[in-house]
């Protein structure tokens, strides 16, 4: 686990020159033509970034931003890193906090172990892992396409040729962590990010669990996860195995066609909810989707 630099405040990010006294960069260095020209503009433009970009303290290498979202033990929070100027999002786990639940706790460090097996186009890149004595740190890929949540929001539900790009891509992504004998056990619409292009971005393995970092290949049996995406039989606790991801993705494609969810009850209780899924009680589809 690499170090970090601590949980500091950080009044201004040090910043390389070509002149010796550490102001303002002087001419570049001669060499062969547009070379160095073009590295002192690049180091120019990133001493600017730095400068520009508001924070709160240094972790290492990265400068902690703005907040960007809040979870029970986490906050993720817009970084930058001090020596590219590239822009990260950066997932902020407060030990002290995660401490009032054992299952945090015990699993703290799975999340990012688990990221660094995955590499895919559709799911959201761990590009570092910083600890310090009070929090957790996994700094990943920063998605600037926004959340697909607040997407379905704004327009109610997705066109079916926008749903049917998203779920294949869900799709992809899942089929990889199968492979990888990862299972994410909480596909919701709230983890799912896009990019600039309007690419999905998985997010999200807190809860996920992958049979080879536990060293057997049983089924999983812990009930885990949002109740209305979840599999019955991860409800009714009993083992389980890939499949209830596959039942999370069709929550997830119902959700993007109606902007609502297939199972609900009202008010809220874990066995009404679950009987209704064994009672094939769904909410009915609108009349306007195509066959």
């Amino acid at each position: 686990m690499p170090a970090a630099a601590g949980d500091g405040l950080l009044s201004e990010p040090p910043a390389a020159s070509f002149g010796d006294s550490g102001g303002e960069p002087t001419t570049p260095p001669p060499g062969p033509e547009g070379t160095f020209l073009a590295a002192w503009v690049n180091a120019a433009a990133s001493r600017e970034r730095l400068r520009e970009f508001q924070h709160i303290k240094r972790v290492g290498n990265y400068l902690i931003g703005r907040k960007l979202g809040e979870g029970s033990f986490a906050k993720v929070r817009e970084g930058m890193h001090v020596v590219t100027g590239e822009k990260v999002a950066v997932k902020v786990i407060d030990k002290k906090r995660a401490k009032k639940d054992t299952y945090v706790t015990k699993n703290l460090r799975r999340e990012g172990q688990i990221q660094q097996m995955i590499r895919h186009p559709n799911i959201a890149q761990l590009l570092d892992i910083l600890e310090t004595e009070n929090s957790y740190y996994l700094v990943m890929e920063l998605c600037t396409g926004g959340n697909l949540m607040h997407k379905i929001y704004e327009k109610k539900r997705l066109e079916e040729h926008e749903a049917r790009k998203y779920i294949w891509q869900l799709i992809l992504a899942v089929e990889h962590l199968h492979r990888a004998g990862v299972v994410h056990r909480d596909l919701k619409i709230e983890n799912l990010l896009l990019d600039e292009d309007s690419n999905i971005k998985l997010i999200d393995f807190g809860l996920s669990n992958c049979a080879s970092i536990l060293g057997y290949s049983d089924p999983f049996s812990t009930q885990c996860g949002s109740p209305a995406y979840a599999a019955p039989e991860l409800l009714a606790r009993k083992k389980y195995g890939p499949k209830i991801d596959v039942w999370s993705i069709g929550v997830n494609m119902y959700a993007m066609l109606t902007g609502t969810l297939p199972f609900t009850v009202e008010p809220f209780s874990l066995r009404a909810l679950y009987q209704k899924m064994v009672d094939k009680e769904m909410n009915p589809l609108p009349t306007q989707l195509s066959a």
